[in-house]
């Protein structure tokens, strides 16, 4: 049976390609480097969640970026749900979960501990894109009550990811060595992330210099 933390990670990358897909279809663009590894292990997990390959290649940069998925919990404890609203300590709780568990995942580890650090310090920002609310994450367990968000324009979030995320000359995302996306309006860092199946589109200052897809 398939996680939920799996489940939630795979309708992150399926947004990811769907930008990507309109993209290719409008610039007639090719994938490079190691776009054909990538696409290959895309399809495999394709399959593994049912999904027939439909025989078309994309871009894959933006899937070195997204953070790796955990097992499955199996403990039996009820665990109250988590808010999908993040001006709530409840929210907030979730996105310092959702880091600790990706700083030990491979792939996402360092840009997790950014994040991390990032959140300790208050520099995180997150920005939810579909309900136009953006605000710096606090640790709630320092810090139990809800906050108030700033309201910014509304997007759809392939709409959002297109304008946000920065681009080197040849059209390539720019990532961090740590494999963050740049976010084009500030140059900070930047990662799209699912917390209990709420997507956030977090911010920080960045740590590393940045390096082409």
């Amino acid at each position: 049976m398939v996680s939920s933390i799996n489940s939630a990670q795979l309708a992150s990358t399926q947004i990811f390609l769907r930008v990507l897909r309109e993209e290719k279809q409008a610039s007639g663009g090719g994938s490079s480097g190691n776009d054909d590894y990538y696409a290959s292990a895309l399809n495999d997990l394709m399959r593994n969640y049912g999904q027939d390959d439909d025989g078309e290649t994309y871009d894959t940069s933006l899937l070195r970026a997204i953070g790796a998925a955990g097992g499955a919990d199996e403990s039996t404890e009820e665990v109250a749900p988590i808010s999908d609203d993040i001006q709530t300590a409840s929210f907030m709780t979730g996105l310092k979960a959702k880091l600790e568990e990706m700083k030990s995942s491979g792939d996402g580890a360092l840009k997790a501990k950014e994040m991390l650090a990032a959140l300790e310090a208050g520099t995180l920002t997150v920005t939810d894109a579909v309900n136009g609310r953006q605000i710096k994450a606090w640790d709630a367990e320092e810090d139990k009550a809800d906050r108030t968000a700033e309201q910014t324009s509304r997007s759809d979030w392939s709409s959002f990811l297109k304008a946000q995320l920065s681009r080197d000359k040849s059209g390539g995302y720019e990532l961090t060595d740590a494999g963050s996306h740049i976010d084009k309006a500030t140059g900070e860092s930047a990662s799209f992330v699912s917390v209990e199946g709420t997507y956030v589109y977090l911010t920080w200052p960045a740590a590393t210099t940045a390096t082409t897809a």
